[in-house]
């Protein structure tokens, strides 16, 4: 490996994923994971339809093909879960 690569345990980092009522779910992914992987098991640990969801990251929707690293994530950081809003009157 050369030395230019950040850190030796490859890139994995822990992000939480926290709902509309606070709860918090934490995964620990690798940076060059597509958050699509992290939102399907999302929904499945939590009963519901991956379409009914929604992620965000600073107000700004997430893309299923968009990466930690693409993202610019760290570890810790935050994702918000939101139940998608449909229709209207």
């Amino acid at each position: 490996m050369s030395d230019d690569q950040p850190k030796a345990e490859g890139d994995a980092i822990t992000i939480r994923v926290k709902d509309q009522t606070g709860e918090e779910t934490f995964f620990k992914i690798k940076r060059s994971t597509k958050m699509e992987k992290v939102f399907q098991t999302y929904a499945t640990r939590r009963g519901v339809d991956f379409n009914s969801l929604r992620f965000l990251l600073d107000g700004e929707r997430i893309g299923p093909d968009e990466t930690p690293k693409t993202l610019e994530l760290d570890d810790q950081d935050q994702i918000d879960c939101m139940l998608e809003q449909t229709g209207g009157c």
